[in-house]
């Protein structure tokens, strides 16, 4: 399947369109230390002069020096060292905090400003359980798709997210967490499911999976990383060819009237082309996390379960059903707790894998589809962006 041609799946003919290309990508050309994927900076060293050994261990020293906050992190390398890997990469300016506010369930939105004065938002996520804490991080500023029950999707696409720029949202966010997160788990989880569509900007996106990843960046297991999509089917094969993170496709909808009403991106490609697609590049002992956020009297009846497990039969595939959030929209609202209870309840039955994931963060507009709402908007006009 052509990676950002077109798809050609069992029968099925049709160019799809691309989004956030180069002309709204204001991200430097130049890549920072922590943009760099650690093996190709390591390759590259190696290409400018240094030996194996001494490429592998300056990226160790200085990644982790950049990790822990030094405001030189090539301080203790070698004068060759140095100068090369100055002429390889530029200095990163910290993302500002402007804004923190902590939910009554624990979680933390962190609203940041970029060098070139966007806002972008993260959220630190406790579990209720106490087991794990993810960090939600954005991919773009903005977010071209539209989605009728998103927040983000109202401004428009602004520009993708350099690699740099995802990553310090978690360099950062950790450093907060470890002063303040209490009783609760250090942070180990990501899931790129913040402002923005990921595989919009693949690149950026799996550069910075590359130094969450590596034992000198973050050092996180490949399961706790989760890319989350709309759907884009001509970019699942180099997703999947480039990273071993997770990857989740926001459904919404068991039909395709309802999919297009709630999701423009739809327009571009049926559920039956969605499936084709992943069922084509999902790589041999992987599965795909689909989520279906539940609208009262939207896509919420048993007869929509029932067209549900149809479009997941064949496919390796768990379930996530989420409650909606409010949002933009004021009459795509959660359904109640029994009807969703019913829902779950009816596709186990049917012998599907399926859980509910309740919403964290929904009282300091920290929940799925609630990023980049009114305090974005005013801090914007505030300060004449």
């Amino acid at each position: 399947m052509p990676d950002g041609k077109g798809l050609r799946c069992a029968g099925v003919s049709r160019t799809l369109p691309l989004m956030g290309s180069a002309a709204t990508d204001l991200s430097p050309t130049a890549r920072s230390l922590a943009g760099w994927p650690p093996d190709a900076l390591m390759a590259a060293l190696q290409v400018a002069g240094l030996k194996p050994g001494q490429a592998r261990g300056a990226v160790r020293n200085a990644l982790r020096a950049w990790f822990a906050g030094d405001a030189d992190p090539s301080a203790s390398l070698s004068r060759q060292a140095r100068v090369l890997l100055a002429e390889l990469t530029v200095p990163s300016q910290p993302l500002a905090l402007v804004e923190r506010r902590r939910s009554t369930d624990g979680s933390l939105r962190l609203l940041w400003r970029t060098a070139d004065n966007c806002l972008i938002e993260s959220v630190i996520i406790p579990s209720s359980g106490g087991g794990r804490t993810t960090l939600c991080v954005s991919s773009q500023v903005g977010c071209a798709r539209r989605c009728a029950f998103c927040e983000t999707g109202r401004l428009g696409l602004i520009r993708n997210l350099a690699a740099v720029e995802i990553v310090q949202q978690f360099q950062q966010a950790h450093a907060i967490w470890q002063v303040e997160r209490g009783p609760f788990p250090s942070l180990r989880n990501v899931v790129f499911m913040g402002m923005g569509e990921p595989l919009d900007n693949l690149e950026a996106v799996c550069d910075a999976i590359d130094v969450l990843f590596h034992d000198f960046g973050a050092g996180l297991a490949a399961q706790r990383i989760t890319v989350s999509t709309v759907g884009v089917p001509q970019r699942i094969p180099a997703f999947f060819q480039r990273t071993r993170a997770h990857l989740a496709v926001s459904l919404n909808a068991p039909d395709d009237a309802r999919r297009l009403a709630l999701m423009p991106v739809h327009k571009h490609c049926s559920l039956k082309e969605l499936k084709c697609a992943l069922q084509t590049a999902l790589p041999s002992g992987r599965d795909v996390l689909i989520e279906y956020v539940l609208f009262g009297g939207v896509n919420d009846a048993l007869q929509d379960a029932d067209l549900l497990m149809d479009w997941l039969r064949g496919l390796r595939a768990r379930l996530n059903l989420i409650p909606a959030n409010p949002g933009p929209d004021p009459n795509l609202r959660a359904p109640d707790p029994q009807k969703v209870r019913a829902f779950h309840k009816y596709l186990l039955d049917g012998g599907v894998r399926a859980m509910v994931r309740h919403p964290h963060g929904g009282d300091v507009g920290g929940a799925c589809g609630q990023l980049a709402g009114l305090r974005r908007q005013s801090e914007e006009l505030r300060h004449g962006a």
